[in-house]
């Protein structure tokens, strides 16, 4: 049976003469020791050097009790554990569990994307304005605190006569989709249940009505659409390499911008090989990918290999001069919601509808993975990306009649 008692270690004497009180638990023969703030003279000793039963009523009863009464509490579970796996269990036992303060030690310790990282710390910045306080609780968080953090989000962003209205429902589910992945993290941390020590038993989330994002504007071009913006005379340079850039993306099977700013350095490639970085860390491939240069695209990756690096110093900064300059263009050629990911999205829909490729070479070619574990033992074969890849380039050839 584990037991809980307080000492000194001799040996652990200080130059001003004192000892450091240490809480003892020890189990199945061995011991392991807690530190504490409270410190010892040689008075409060017997002859044998032990803490007398005056001193440890007077300091550390309460807490003594405490830690009994923990242990009582996991009954006979407690005689399958260490005393290491106790003194972890005891320490969390009595440690204050705040979400924004588990949020921060995660943020020092995050070893992930950078963006992803940037997105949760605003996600949970929204919390903090919701909840109005530097402390949170995740008992606190329930169902109905959700509901009403929920309606929060989707309130006007600003409460004078020029508010910008509310944020998109896709917007407030996925802030709540970061507030759930901290939360259930504080579940991992804070719950074992080998030995029953349930901190946090609730699941808001589970019982949560989440609003419904609104189906996606659609984004898809036509061919004639892509041919127009390819021959679109324009005097603006940033527009010049906003065109150039939208261009080459749909030209590499709709590659995203933040790829072409990570990956295209050298002018001399015959294929673009790179890892997409959206998900090149949740995949086993590392979400490796390679893509023929074709002819079109020839040019103008001689002319922006190592240009863009230099021109932008970061995907932020490029993605706000292709969003304004795709503002401007769909406006000379009255495209609606005219984006740079319109490459990506109208490559796949061609693919598809007017090349009649399957859903799973137009996804292969798309970068996507099915995850399947007939996937895991087909080797890759970048030919069949490149008849995708061909077959939706002959239809932008002029001299090609479909």
């Amino acid at each position: 049976m584990a037991s809980i008692s307080a000492t000194i270690l001799k040996h652990h004497k200080k130059q001003n003469g004192l000892w450091n009180v240490k809480i003892r638990i020890s189990q199945k023969g061995k011991s392991v020791y807690v530190d504490t703030s409270i410190t010892a003279k040689k008075e409060d000793l017997d002859t044998k050097l032990r803490l007398k039963k005056i001193f440890i009523d007077k300091y550390l009863g309460v807490e003594l009790n405490r830690l009994r009464d923990c242990i009582n509490a996991l009954g006979i579970r407690v005689d399958s554990m260490s005393a290491d796996q106790i003194k972890s269990m005891l320490i969390q036992k009595g440690e204050t569990m705040d979400f924004f303060t588990f949020f921060e030690d995660y943020s020092k310790a995050f070893a992930g994307k950078p963006n992803t990282l940037i997105k949760r710390r605003s996600s949970v910045a929204r919390l903090r304005e919701f909840v109005g306080t530097d402390t949170l609780s995740p008992l606190e968080i329930k169902t109905r605190f959700l509901s009403d953090f929920q309606e929060f989000l989707k309130s006007p962003l600003r409460k004078d006569t020029v508010a910008r209205g509310g944020r998109s429902n896709r917007t407030v589910v996925n802030i709540l989709a970061d507030i759930q992945i901290i939360f259930n993290m504080m579940r991992d941390r804070y719950n074992d249940e080998d030995t029953g020590e349930i901190r946090i038993p609730n699941d808001p989330f589970r019982k949560l009505i989440k609003v419904l994002p609104k189906k996606s504007i659609n984004k898809n071009l036509t061919v004639n659409q892509i041919r127009a913006i390819r021959d679109l005379e324009l005097e603006v340079e940033a527009d010049i390499i906003s065109r150039d850039l939208f261009m080459l993306s749909f030209y590499l099977c709709g590659v995203n911008a933040v790829d072409l700013m990570g990956n295209l350095t050298d002018e001399n490639i015959v294929r673009f090989n790179y890892k997409r970085s959206k998900t090149s860390g949740s995949r086993s491939d590392e979400a490796f990918i390679s893509v023929k240069v074709p002819n079109e695209a020839k040019n103008l990756v001689i002319k922006y290999a190592g240009y863009i690096q230099r021109r932008y110093k970061s995907s932020k900064s490029l993605n706000n001069r292709l969003s304004d300059s795709f503002t401007e263009i769909g406006k000379k050629l009255k495209i609606e919601n005219l984006t740079f990911y319109s490459a990506r999205h109208s490559f796949a829909t061609i693919a598809r509808n007017e090349c009649r490729f399957s859903k799973d070479d137009v996804a292969a070619a798309l970068n996507h993975s099915s995850n399947t574990i007939t996937d895991i033992y087909i080797a890759k074969d970048w030919s069949i990306i490149d008849d995708v890849q061909q077959g939706v380039l002959n239809l932008l050839r002029d001299n090609v009649t479909s």
